[in-house]
């Protein structure tokens, strides 16, 4: 009978390649175990991989329409509240005009004047409102602030020099001569002359934001909107003429003219608010609709390259045992020396 010698040196080498075998697919099962998908899919998947690439991309493009619904959410938010303040000094400056109808007591007409400054002071604030580094009122124009600095001193001194211009044309030598026919002409002529546009950096064109897949809505709001002129025009025009010492009669009629103008700005601007409203309504509904359509396409990204976890586990801890095994047996192999039976 023959027999073949099998070196202690080979079944170490046998031994260390099982143990390096072993160490690649540990490193493989500890990914799936904790990830929950393919170590490779590529190589699990064959030529189905390029579906998981879809589903993947699909899912990334949704969520980049989601995010940018978050910034365009933002805009609309801030915007709604700045313009829920200027509606409010709105119907504040409407409030002290109507109290004011009739009375020509100089108290009165300097609160009233005061009231309708202040009006447009804040409306010169919220107007050059930003948020994100964007002006929410200046439409596509979003890196100039519609308004600028001097705004309200230029605009009473062009509503000044028109009245004196108006009284010189006329023959008027002072404001109390001014009849209540002649006042209505004059803030007639002007509110239908006055080029709101000049004096905004606005454009007319709003911006807009493509919401999901297949819709786009408008998110901001342009200053040029005739809201907001009429709320300058009606602040504007009180402010100045409220203590210009006017006869009475006069007054009425101007008092009767921005009562109009600021009746019509608080129903511009709450126009306005309701758009928008709608807006972030339909962007709140294609948010859903697309974390939705998420949720199914991530269920069958899984379905596709998920694994099970805890079948991955037992297999980790199988491999790590058999290597440390394998560990113990290479050592006791490696200490075999004929020394020792000698």
């Amino acid at each position: 009978m023959k027999t073949t010698s099998i070196s202690s040196l080979s079944v170490s080498q046998a031994m260390q390649l099982t143990v390096k075998n072993s160490h690649v697919e540990i490193a493989k099962l500890e990914n799936e175990s904790v990830n929950g998908v393919f170590d490779d899919v590529g190589l699990e998947l064959g030529t189905r991989t390029s579906t998981s690439l879809d589903y993947g991309r699909e899912t990334a493009r949704l969520q980049a329409i989601v995010d940018s619904n978050s910034l365009a959410n933002q805009r609309m938010e801030s915007s709604q509240l700045a313009m829920k303040e200027m509606s409010a000094s709105g119907q504040t400056l409407l409030n002290s005009l109507v109290a004011l109808s009739g009375s020509s007591d100089s108290t009165s007409l300097q609160v009233s004047a005061d009231t309708a400054m202040s009006v447009l002071q804040s409306f010169v604030s919220y107007a050059n409102i930003s948020a994100n580094g964007e002006y929410l009122f200046s439409g596509i124009n979003t890196d100039v602030a519609p308004l600028d600095d001097n705004f309200i001193a230029d605009a009473a001194d062009h509503f000044n020099s028109s009245f004196s211009d108006f009284m010189s044309t006329n023959g008027i030598s002072s404001a109390s001569d001014v009849s209540p026919d002649q006042m209505e002409d004059f803030l007639g002529d002007y509110t239908s002359s006055f080029d709101w546009t000049s004096w905004t950096n606005a454009s007319d064109t709003e911006m807009t934001s493509r919401i999901s897949t297949s819709e786009s809505v408008t998110t901001s709001a342009s200053l040029n909107s005739d809201g907001f002129k009429n709320l300058v025009l009606s602040s504007l025009i009180t402010s100045q003429l409220a203590t210009a010492g006017l006869s009475s009669a006069a007054l009425t009629a101007v008092n009767a003219q921005v009562t109009n103008l600021a009746g019509l700005s608080v129903s511009g601007i709450d126009a306005n608010r309701s758009g928008m409203g709608l807006s972030q309504e339909r962007v709140e509904k294609a948010n859903t609709a697309m974390l939705s359509q998420m949720d199914i396409i991530n269920t069958q990204l899984t379905d596709l390259v998920g694994v099970d976890t805890y079948e991955a586990s037992v297999r980790l801890n199988t491999l790590l045992t058999q290597v440390e095994t394998s560990y113990t047996i290479t050592s006791k192999i490696q200490g075999l020396s004929l020394v020792n039976f000698l």
